[in-house]
C-alpha cells in the first residue's frame, strides 16, 4: 500500500450541451487541474449530467475517456436526482416538470446510467443479487460503500424527483455488512448524493421559503436512522452532494463532504474539490478552491450552435463478484 494516497471528490458537474456548456468547459478544467495536483482516485457523487439524456452521458463519457479515468480503480460514480429525472431548466420547465416526472422509466434510466459508466463498476463487490446497490470498492487504503439515494416518482414520498431515501434492499444489505469484519482494517467512506445537513434561513436566496422547500421536497429521508447505520459500519467520511455548495460539517462523530460546489452555484464561485488524503497511517480532509472562477454562460451560443446528435453506445456491466454474508 502506498504511504500517501489522494482522493478528489467532487459533484453536481450538471453537464449540458443544450443548458450549461460553461459546465463542461469548467468540468474539463477541473479535472485536469485535479490530475495535475496527484489525485490517485476521483468520486463524483451525483448529477453528472443535467436531463438524464443519451447525449449527455455520452459527452461525460467522452471527457472522463480523454482523462484516462474511465477505469474502476480511477473512478467511483453514483447517480444524482437529474441523472434519472433530469429536471426544469426553464422557468416555463417548472409548471410541465411535475407531471414530466411520472412519465419517466426509473429503471430504464438507472439502467443507462449503469451501463453509460459501467466500467466504473467492473470488479466491485455487490452486496444485493437484484441490484447493483450497494456496492464495495477497495481503493489504497480505503473501502468506498456506493448507495443510490435516488427512490422512484412518488406522490407522497418523492413528488419533484428530488428527495432522498434508501430502499429496504440496500438498508438489509448494510445491516448485514455491520456484522462482517473483513473490511473493518481500512478507512470506510460512503459515496451517496444527498446531503444529510439541514439549511439555515442565511444560507440561500429565498430565505424561510428556500428553507421549507428543501424540507419537504430535497432532503434524505430517516438521515437519523441511516446516521446510526453508518455508525454501526465504522464509516468515517460520507462524500455527497445535491445542495449546491462545498462544506465540511461532523454529524455523530462521522465527517460529512459536499462537494456539489464544484462547478457552479457556491457563494465561492471559484472552481473547487474536496480533498480526502491519507498519509502517514492518518487520513485529513479539505476544500481545494482553485485560481480559475467559474465558467460564464453564453445562452445564445448554447442555443444556435448547430450539434451533431449522438447516440450513446451499448454497453454492459460484466458479471460482478459476490459478497458472501455469514
Amino acid at each position: 500500500m502506498k504511504d500517501m494516497f489522494q482522493i478528489a471528490h467532487i459533484s453536481d458537474p450538471h453537464l449540458s450541451r443544450q443548458h450549461y456548456r460553461e459546465h463542461i468547459k469548467s468540468f474539463k478544467m477541473l479535472l485536469r487541474s485535479i490530475l495535475s495536483d496527484g489525485a490517485d482516485h476521483i468520486i463524483i457523487s451525483g448529477d453528472i449530467v443535467s436531463t438524464a439524456d443519451e447525449d449527455d452521458y455520452y459527452l461525460a463519457r467522452e471527457i472522463l475517456s480523454n482523462n484516462q479515468l474511465l477505469e474502476s480503480s480511477k473512478l467511483t460514480i453514483v447517480p444524482g436526482n437529474h441523472d434519472i429525472f433530469g429536471g426544469p431548466h426553464r422557468a416555463v420547465d417548472v409548471f410541465s416538470f411535475p407531471q414530466h416526472i411520472r412519465s419517466v422509466d426509473y429503471s430504464r434510466h438507472t439502467e443507462l446510467f449503469q451501463n453509460a459508466f459501467a466500467e466504473t463498476f467492473q470488479g466491485v463487490t455487490r452486496l444485493n443479487e437484484t441490484s447493483l446497490f450497494p456496492f464495495i470498492k477497495t481503493v489504497g487504503p480505503f473501502n468506498i460503500i456506493g448507495l443510490n439515494s435516488i427512490p422512484p416518482w412518488s406522490f407522497r414520498q418523492n413528488p419533484l424527483g428530488t428527495n432522498g431515501m434508501l430502499d429496504d434492499q440496500q438498508i438489509d444489505a448494510l445491516q448485514k455488512l455491520a456484522s462482517f469484519s473483513n473490511f473493518a482494517d481500512r478507512t470506510n467512506i460512503i459515496v451517496v448524493h444527498h446531503h444529510f445537513n439541514d439549511l439555515h434561513q442565511s444560507d440561500y436566496e429565498g430565505g424561510r421559503l428556500w428553507t421549507k422547500i428543501e424540507s419537504n421536497a430535497m432532503r434524505m429521508k430517516k438521515r437519523k436512522k441511516i446516521i446510526r447505520l453508518f455508525q454501526s459500519l465504522n464509516v468515517r467520511y460520507v462524500l455527497h452532494g445535491h445542495i449546491h455548495r462545498n462544506e465540511i460539517y461532523d454529524r455523530s462523530g462521522i465527517l460529512f463532504a459536499n462537494g456539489a460546489g464544484a462547478v457552479c452555484d457556491d457563494p465561492v464561485k471559484f472552481l473547487k474539490y474536496n480533498v480526502l488524503q491519507y498519509a502517514d497511517g492518518y487520513c485529513n480532509i479539505k476544500i481545494r478552491q482553485l485560481p480559475t472562477p467559474y465558467q460564464i454562460s453564453n445562452v445564445t451560443v448554447a442555443l444556435h450552435r448547430d450539434h451533431k446528435p449522438l447516440t450513446i453506445p451499448a454497453f454492459t456491466c460484466k458479471p460482478l463478484r459476490s459478497f458472501t454474508i455469514p
